[in-house]
C-alpha cells in the first residue's frame, strides 16, 4: 500500500508548462505575444516600450496632453490571448523612478482594454503614498479594495504577486496581494486582501499610472508568470480543490471536514478525498524534510523507515502526478536522501511516496 508523506512544493524550473500557464524572462528583447496599452498615443503622448540589458521590460509613459480630457497618463501591457476565470499573477520589480508619483503593478481580469473602458482588478504599488493597494477598476476608474503601507527601496528588487478566485453564483470574490524581496520569496514583506466579484474572468498584464496630473511614469519589469492556480486564502490548499471538495474555500488547513482524523491539508497533500471518512492519506514519521538547492541539484532528506520504498513525485498542477525525472534516491542510517537535477526547470510540486516492501 502506498502512503504519501507530505508534498514538499517548491517553485522549481521546468520545461513543459501547461497551455494556460504564461512566462516572460524578456531574454528575447521583446514583448511578442503582448498587447501594448498606450490610451493617449493618438493625443500625441504615447508611452515608450524597452528592454535595458535585453532582457527587462521598462515601460515609460509621458505626461498628459490634457489631464483634464484624457486623464493622467498611464501605460502598460496584458496577454490578450490568455484568458482566467480564477488567476496568478506575478511580475519582479526591478528599477523605478523613485523621485516621480506613480502607482506600478499587476493587473488581473481584465476586459474592455481600451481608453475610459478597461475593467478589472489592480494590485499596485504607490511611490508617493508609500503603500500597498488592491483596486476593482471600472472604465480606467480605480476604487480601493484594500491596502497596506510599506516602502519599497530603490536599487532592491521585488516581486509583486496577486492572486484572484471568484464564485459568483455564491456571491463572492477573493483578491490577495503579496510583495517579496527578491532575496526571500518565502515570506512576503507584505499581505493584502480585497472583497469583490465583479470582473470573474479576464487576461492579466503589467501597468504603471501617475498619481498627478502633469506626471510621468518609469517602470522596469522582469520574470512574468500567469496561472489560474491560486490559493487565495494562503492556506495552501488549492482553491479550486477546496470548491471541489469542500464546497468553498472558506475551510482552514487544520480543520478536519469529514473526522476521519486528517486535517484538510493532510488530505490534500496526500491525494485523498477530504470529504469521505473512508479514504485516507496515510502519513509516515519521517520527521522534518531537509531541503537544499546547490549547483543545479536538489536535495530532500528525510526519515527513512525500514520495510518501505520511495518514489520522488511531481506535478505541475497538484492534480496529476508522475515518477520525477532524473531522481536518484540515496539510503543511509534510516536516513533518505533524494537527488533531483533541477536546471532548466519551471513550476514543479514534489512529493514523497513510500510503499511497503
Amino acid at each position: 500500500m502506498k502512503r504519501y508523506l507530505p508534498v514538499l512544493i517548491l517553485p522549481l524550473l521546468g520545461p513543459c508548462l501547461p497551455a494556460q500557464i504564461v512566462q516572460d524572462d524578456f531574454n528575447d528583447g521583446n514583448d511578442a505575444g503582448w498587447e501594448r496599452y498606450s490610451p493617449l498615443a493618438s493625443f500625441g503622448a504615447p508611452v515608450a516600450f524597452s528592454f535595458p540589458e535585453g532582457n527587462r521590460y521598462r515601460v515609460q509613459a509621458p505626461a498628459s496632453p490634457n489631464p483634464g480630457a484624457f486623464g493622467p497618463t498611464r501605460g502598460g501591457s496584458h496577454r490578450p490571448n490568455v484568458v482566467y476565470e480564477a488567476f496568478r499573477v506575478e511580475a519582479d520589480l526591478i528599477d523605478w523612478d523613485n523621485d516621480i508619483g506613480q502607482d506600478i503593478g499587476l493587473l488581473g481580469s481584465l476586459g474592455s482594454v481600451g481608453l475610459a473602458t478597461t475593467n478589472g482588478y489592480a494590485f499596485s504599488y504607490d511611490t508617493s503614498g508609500e503603500g500597498l493597494f488592491i483596486s476593482s477598476v471600472t472604465g480606467e476608474a480605480a476604487d480601493t479594495l484594500g491596502s497596506d503601507t510599506i516602502t519599497l527601496v530603490p536599487g532592491r528588487g521585488y516581486r509583486l504577486v496577486f492572486q484572484g478566485f471568484f464564485a459568483p453564483e455564491d456571491f463572492y470574490g477573493q483578491l490577495v496581494g503579496e510583495v517579496f524581496a527578491l532575496d526571500d520569496l518565502e515570506t512576503p514583506l507584505a499581505v493584502v486582501f480585497g472583497t469583490d466579484f465583479t470582473y470573474p474572468s479576464g487576461t492579466c498584464g503589467v501597468f504603471t499610472s501617475t498619481t498627478s496630473d502633469s506626471g510621468t511614469t518609469d517602470a522596469t519589469f522582469d520574470n512574468y508568470f500567469s496561472s489560474p492556480d491560486t490559493d487565495v486564502d494562503r492556506d495552501g490548499m488549492a482553491d479550486q480543490w477546496e470548491v471541489d471538495n469542500l464546497g468553498d474555500i472558506f475551510w482552514y488547513d487544520d480543520e478536519d471536514f469529514d473526522e476521519d482524523g486528517q486535517t484538510n491539508l493532510e488530505e490534500f497533500l496526500g491525494g485523498s478525498d477530504p470529504a469521505d471518512p473512508n479514504s485516507l492519506s496515510g502519513s509516515l514519521a519521517i520527521g522534518p524534510l531537509e531541503v537544499g538547492v546547490a549547483n543545479g541539484e536538489l536535495t530532500v532528506r528525510f526519515s527513512a523507515q525500514a520495510g518501505y520504498s520511495y518514489d520522488l513525485e511531481s506535478s505541475s498542477d497538484l492534480q496529476g502526478w508522475s515518477p520525477a525525472a532524473g531522481a536518484a534516491l540515496i539510503r543511509d542510517n534510516g536516513a533518505g536522501t533524494f537527488v533531483l537535477p533541477v536546471v532548466g526547470q519551471e513550476q514543479l510540486y514534489l512529493r514523497v511516496v513510500g510503499s511497503r516492501e
